[in-house]
């Protein structure tokens, strides 16, 4: 007769097979498929891959954004991750029958759910992640080419400044102008020239780490559209950023959703009633597949996050079981307290890097108007020989380093802004792009 029931080899591997699934559905890897047959293809050739059209050109940032969501590899992985964690969730509820002996079955579809629900938040972080390295590298571009017209202009006005010199040079009246003063434009204006070609390499260096976040090729044409930056904010709530923050982020809703699954690992343990050797929801992967940022203590403090802990079988008897899994849904606890404060950190950190570039806008708003009432009186008094070349070099470059200090702090208030729109998960977004002028 033949004999009715599951032996515990078939049991044991009907286990390993369910927490498998599992394991695929909270994105922790395949480990446990590591005793099925490989089969090795032959070898391929691989051909380069076809030359890419250029992009029309220039694009806004929105063009981009949208570009990068199509053609970043980073989000085609998270979604191709998020496709096989409901694959794999729905490979649990399809059992029907085969999955009526596994007692803790109902406890694995409820973690598998809790697995979509972390990769769904993966995703999301992705995108963002995205949009803001879209951003940044174009308000890079923007900035260069703003740093780039005032080397321009400087070299426009001392040229300039020359011409005037060597007329009044050559007129033969008396005048504060000397031939030293037609030699010290002529060799400021030649050592500028080495900043421009600086400067393009620049705009070149930012166009590709710009292609580098929206996930185009070197070879793809693009250009920017946008040649001026973000409006000042004038007013932010550090409060409303924070908590904001905390019910948007990513990582927040990733890591309770994992606490909660470490707690429903101890009502699957308690359901194992015999044996001293059972798998958890991490058999057969590795839960610190993603990496985790570690701590900095140097010229900056940047604190470390904490990760989750669960081997792949728990040993002992079924109390000993449970208070160890216990023991990790506390430590799980605690990551999703560590996430919290990292993200309040974060947010408080931007915020206050928004609000130096706020204050430092509004000095040099206060300042431009009388140094550039100077530079005028000085080019005037150059006019009817009455300045020296000297004083003019002085006036104009001092004027235009106010321009750059001005378009420093522009960017670096850029910066913060799309930091923060990252931060809060869209729950703060940047004002539409006007020109500012101080």
């Amino acid at each position: 007769m033949a004999q009715i029931g599951w032996s515990a080899a078939r049991r044991t591997r009907f286990g390993l097979t369910l927490l498998s699934s599992l394991a695929l559905c909270l994105g922790c890897g395949a480990g446990a498929r590591a005793q099925e047959k490989i089969t090795v293809l032959p070898e391929k050739v691989v051909t380069p891959a076809p030359v890419s059209a250029p992009a029309p050109a220039p694009l806004t940032l929105e063009q981009c954004i949208q570009l990068g969501y199509e053609r970043q590899p980073a989000l085609a992985a998270a979604r191709a991750s998020l496709a096989a964690t409901e694959d794999a969730r729905r490979a649990l509820y399809n059992l029907g029958l085969a999955g009526l002996l596994a007692r803790d079955l109902d406890i694995r579809k409820q973690q598998a759910c809790h697995g979509v629900q972390i990769a769904q938040a993966s995703l999301a972080q992705a995108e963002w992640e995205t949009r803001y390295a879209v951003t940044r590298n174009y308000y890079t571009v923007v900035y260069v080419r703003m740093q780039q017209d005032v080397l321009n202009d400087i070299v426009k006005r001392l040229s300039k400044g020359r011409s005037t010199a060597e007329k009044l040079l050559n007129s033969g009246e008396v005048t504060k102008v000397t031939r030293i003063d037609v030699d010290m434009f002529a060799i400021n204006i030649d050592l500028l020239k080495l900043k421009q070609i600086e400067a393009e390499v620049g705009v070149q260096k930012a166009l590709a780490a710009l292609r580098e976040a929206i996930g185009v090729s070197c070879d793809f044409g693009l250009d920017v559209a946008q040649d001026t930056l973000p409006t000042v904010v004038t007013t932010l709530c550090k409060e409303d950023l924070i908590r904001i923050a905390i019910a948007n982020r990513g990582e927040v809703i990733q890591a309770q959703s994992a606490s909660r699954v470490t707690e429903l690992e101890v009502a699957a343990q308690a359901k194992k009633l015999f044996g001293v050797r059972n798998l958890t929801f991490a058999a057969g992967s590795d839960i610190h597949a993603k990496p985790i940022p570690q701590g900095v203590s140097n010229g900056e403090y940047r604190p470390g996050a904490i990760g989750l802990e669960m081997p792949p079988m728990l040993i002992g008897k079924r109390p000993d079981r449970v208070q160890r899994a216990q023991d990790l849904s506390a430590r799980a606890s605690a990551v999703v307290d560590k996430t919290y404060n990292l993200v309040s950190l974060e947010a408080e950190s931007y915020y206050f890097k928004w609000l130096d570039a706020k204050e430092k806008l509004d000095q040099l708003d206060a300042v431009s108007p009388r140094v550039d009432d100077l530079t005028n009186r000085i080019e005037k008094r150059l006019e009817n020989g009455e300045a020296t070349g000297d004083e003019y070099i002085r006036s104009v470059t001092l004027a235009d380093q106010t321009r750059a200090q001005h378009n420093d702090a522009l960017y670096e208030h850029a910066l913060a802004l799309a930091a923060l729109e990252r931060i809060t998960a869209g729950g703060y977004r940047i004002n539409p792009v006007v020109p500012h002028h101080p």
